[in-house]
């Protein structure tokens, strides 16, 4: 798989389907950073177009440094990974982190997006916000990665999901748990998380948006995409009745139905 280097950083990334003409997707993962986030969207997608999925930097296969983690430097890996694959200009979709890049990459480099899909995402971190993962970095640092994965669980799936799937769920928990990086570095992701805050710049965006949340995401919250399509000009929204955090992997089908029209109504 090709390596980029982003400012010092190796960002590992793939590109499914790389013969086609079509115009590449991207997805861009949250917090965890890695590119397995997106089965459900990566192998029905790679049937039409390309996508290209990468690991955060500290994640995964990509470099994990201390002292390189922002929100803006996370664009800067998605810019790093255009430019070496000669990929001028592409439809973005992100989850949570992935749509705080997602705003820095419209407002920052505007030249790259064709479309912004952001979802479970966020304009500013809050009170609830910083409340929320402060006390998981405090889990992590303190008891530990298992112990991070299963309580992070709880915001990240809607209950109902999470009992269906448990089993499942917890075979992928004992996963990430195994890949997990180092605590330090995951504490460090978190920093630049809690520090971000876009909703004084959002005024500035042009590409096509859509913002997508679940009405029963608890990590981040309705509320914070209606602050999103409100400082979004022309921004659409889209509420998917269940689903959690984690619509992607819940609400799938839905999900993918509503990204892919998006997708194709801005192609070209």
């Amino acid at each position: 798989m090709p390596i980029v280097n982003s400012g010092g950083v190796d960002i590992d990334y793939e590109i499914l389907n790389a013969d086609s003409s079509a115009t590449p997707v991207f997805f861009i993962s949250g917090l965890g950073g890695g590119r397995e986030s997106w089965p459900l969207q990566a192998e029905p997608f790679s049937k039409e177009r390309p996508v290209v999925l990468h690991d955060h930097r500290g994640t995964g296969k990509s470099a994990k440094p201390p002292g390189v983690y922002s929100v803006p430097n996370m664009a800067g890996d998605v810019v790093a990974i255009m430019d070496d694959a000669g990929i001028p200009k592409a439809p973005l979709v992100g989850s949570s982190t992935g749509g705080a890049i997602i705003q820095i990459m419209c407002i920052d480099h505007p030249e790259k997006v064709q479309s912004a899909a952001i979802t479970s995402s966020w304009p500013k971190s809050d009170a609830f916000f910083i409340r929320q993962f402060t006390m998981r970095k405090k889990i992590l640092l303190e008891l530990g990665w298992d112990d991070y994965t299963r309580i992070s669980a709880l915001s990240l799936h809607s209950p109902k999901f999470f009992t269906d799937n448990f089993s499942r769920i917890e075979d992928k928990e004992n996963l990430m748990i195994k890949n997990a990086p180092p605590a330090e570095i995951m504490a460090e992701r978190i920093d630049a998380i809690i520090a971000h805050d876009q909703i004084d710049r959002l005024g500035q965006i042009t590409a096509p948006t859509l913002v997508a949340v679940a009405q029963d995401d608890a990590c981040t919250p309705p509320y914070y995409s209606d602050q999103l399509v409100s400082k979004i000009p022309g921004a659409e929204l889209h509420v998917f009745e269940w689903g959690g955090h984690f619509v992607y992997l819940a609400n799938t089908e839905e999900f993918n139905r509503v990204i892919h029209a998006f997708i194709e109504k801005h192609d070209g």
